[in-house]
């Protein structure tokens, strides 16, 4: 059984976290309320105060991890200034079209099977059919998911 103080610091910590974006804050919240509920019976101390203490004794914790394991920035040539991942968007793609209900089952296999790295000619010889066909089926597919993508983005 969990004693009252104890459930209001819980309850205090968790809308802190709930908002909160802080990375460092959160870890804090979190070995605080691990502390907390290791003594869930413990009624001596009001709520406040052993949310305040708990927060306390997370700092020296945290403190001493990164004494450990200090923090190392990342060399300028790594840091992400705000582009884009292309898988990211790849995988947005992806989704997509296995989910456009307009696309027919053979564009979405042909459209597919290019994002995983076939090209008009390794398609044309697995499926044994002219090169110039394969890739006016790959034109028409590209086209067809071009206009049904500019559709749903200005929808």
């Amino acid at each position: 059984m969990i004693s009252h103080p104890v459930a209001g610091a819980v309850s205090a910590l968790q809308k802190q976290a709930l908002a909160s974006r802080d990375t460092y804050e959160l870890d804090r919240i979190d070995r605080a309320l691990d502390e907390l509920l290791r003594n869930p019976t413990d009624a001596s101390t009001p709520g406040p105060y052993r949310t305040k203490s708990a927060m306390g004794h997370a700092y020296e914790v945290l403190e001493r991890r990164r004494a450990i394991a200090q923090f190392i920035p990342l060399a300028p040539d790594h840091v992400n200034r705000g582009q884009t991942d292309s898988s990211l968007l790849a995988a947005e793609l992806l989704a997509w079209v296995n989910t456009e209900p307009n696309l027919t089952h053979a564009e979405r296999v042909l459209l597919n099977n290019l994002a995983i790295g076939h090209d008009a000619a390794s398609l044309a010889d697995r499926q044994a059919v002219p090169l110039q066909r394969m890739r006016e089926r790959v034109s028409r597919a590209r086209r067809r998911a071009r206009a049904l993508w500019q559709a749903a983005e200005a929808a």
